[in-house]
């Protein structure tokens, strides 16, 4: 299961990175996504503001050539004059078409020669036909003998002999058609002689900048006015003029939008980042807990099988009556010897395995200091006493009075487990402990000291981690699974205290517990 539970974790590591660059990068990039969004929503609304308004501009401009033509250009003349008032700078030219001939202004001959031919020929087809496609003989064309000819007509009226040109009814709405960027603006006209067309080609550049100034005012900064592709319809009436308001407009409360923005795209690199970080840290409480597992099993298993072969050897040895009648009582102490010790080691396993699960006892002895030590104290020192140590203890006599509230099994136990480690490391003397309590700033320390041979410094930073083993130790040369300083930190922490190691020298290690007074 753990085998399979690595990878997972490992790829579950990698979709989280990537889900976290992912977001850092989107949040990089947000406020730009966001002042393009703005700055698109921007335009569309003034750009929708300003559309009425050059509309108007528009229709004016317009109507003040539309008026210059009157009701029509004048027919049957044989050179047409140019209306009253000119034309505008807009304006190109005017023109009439009528009964096959093509007629402009005195003066404005040069028109017929700078304008497509296919312009005037579409004229006439406009007239019969408004709005519809444009002819264009290089593309639509019927050939019948060399002659290009249209598919379809209508029959139009022939003027008698004599009779003169002239309209039969008010002239049809004013239209816009463009030809490969050529503007025509043209009305039909109904005669007796058919359908004629009058009307002007508009310079669309020279139009566009009689209605840019009105963009402009509207908050659009670089706003351009083009001739629409052929047959697509504009947003300028019955122009084939369509508005570009450009990228460039006024936003309101940029640099507000801003600030707000900065806290937004920091918080999202602050999450992505601390995303990775909580992942990693995950990762490697994991890595840690994975270790102290396999730490676990290896300390106990080995402390659990040197005493289970003398066990086994002695009891069997026993049993069979194998053994000399005088070394009987020395395997008998050495089985009990044995035997506490692994007591000791379950007793120390459950504790911290309770410790780690947040279960810590609720029991709480409340006394006088004067009563409740030297009573735990004469109980340990007994206790000692069948491992060869020797314990002595003096208690400040102004400290006899005050009150203590604490769990004594727990002090036992710490104590019990720094005495543990004091016989361990004898190194060939005989264990001396003495502990010295002492008040400060209402706390209780008990200051427990040893004659060992002392703990080496690059021991001592992580003398209460969990399975931590001196050199020693891990030769197998002391027995110990290295929980015996964890758990009496941890059960000092859990009545209150705290357990803290003073000095440690050749002559002796002094370790400080403290415990919180009664009130």
């Amino acid at each position: 299961m753990k085998k399979k539970l690595t990878p997972v974790l490992i790829l579950a590591a990698i979709l989280v990175i990537i889900a976290a660059v992912w977001q850092a990068k989107e949040a990089a990039t947000l406020e730009d996504k966001l002042l393009e969004i703005d700055r698109q929503t921007q335009t569309e609304r003034l750009l929708a503001l300003a559309l009425p308004e050059v509309q108007a501009k528009l229709n004016t401009l317009l109507q003040e050539e539309c008026d210059k033509m009157g009701r029509h250009l004048p027919f049957n003349t044989p050179k047409l004059p140019m209306p009253a008032g000119g034309k505008a700078d807009f304006n190109r030219g005017f023109f009439l078409h009528a009964e096959n001939q093509l007629l402009v202004p005195e003066g404005d001959e040069a028109l017929l020669n700078s304008v497509p031919p296919v312009i005037w020929q579409n004229v006439p087809h406009q007239a019969r036909y408004p709005h519809s496609s444009i002819l264009d003989p290089d593309n639509l064309k019927q050939e019948v003998q060399g002659v290009t000819t249209m598919k379809v007509s209508i029959a139009e009226p022939t003027r008698p002999e004599g009779e003169p040109l002239r309209a039969t009814g008010d002239p049809e709405p004013f239209f816009g058609w463009t030809y490969k960027g050529h503007l025509v603006y043209m009305r039909p006209i109904r005669t007796n002689g058919g359908r004629a067309a009058d009307g002007f080609l508009i310079d669309s550049t020279k139009l566009a900048e009689h209605l840019i100034p009105v963009l402009q005012k509207n908050g659009l900064q670089s706003p351009q006015i083009e001739l629409t592709a052929d047959g697509n319809p504009g947003n300028l009436g019955d122009l084939p003029l369509v508005v570009k308001p450009g990228k460039e407009v006024d936003l309101p409360n940029v640099e507000e939008r801003s600030e707000a923005l900065r806290g937004t795209i920091a918080s999202a690199w602050m999450i992505s980042i601390l995303t990775v970080i909580v992942l990693f840290g995950l990762l490697a409480f994991y890595a840690r807990v994975e270790r102290r597992r396999s730490d676990f099993v290896s300390a106990v298993t080995h402390e659990l099988r040197t005493p289970l072969t003398s066990f086994t050897l002695y009891t069997e040895m026993l049993k069979n009556g194998n053994l000399p009648q005088d070394k009987v009582q020395e395997y008998h102490d050495t089985l009990y010897n044995e035997s506490r010790r692994l007591g000791h080691l379950v007793e120390n396993v459950l504790a911290f395995a309770k410790l780690t699960r947040g279960k810590v006892r609720g029991r709480q002895d409340v006394g006088a200091c004067g009563k409740l030590l030297p009573e735990l104290f004469d109980k340990i020192k007994e206790r000692l006493k069948k491992d060869g140590v020797e314990l002595q203890y003096t208690l400040d006599s102004r400290l006899r009075l005050l009150s203590l509230r604490t769990d004594l099994l727990s002090v036992e136990q710490i104590l019990i487990n720094l005495a543990d480690n004091a016989v361990k490391y004898a190194e060939n003397k005989k264990p001396c402990v003495h502990l010295n309590v002492l008040q400060t700033h209402r706390m209780l320390n008990i200051r427990f000291t040893d004659n060992g041979p002392g703990i080496a410094p690059q021991v001592q930073k992580d003398l209460f981690r969990p399975f931590s083993r001196s050199a020693k130790a891990e030769s197998g040369r002391k027995p110990g699974v290295g929980l015996g300083l964890a758990l009496s930190r941890d059960l000092a922490h859990s009545i209150g205290g705290d357990l803290t190691l003073e000095r440690s020298d050749e002559k002796g290690t002094t370790f400080v517990l403290s415990l919180p007074l009664g009130e």
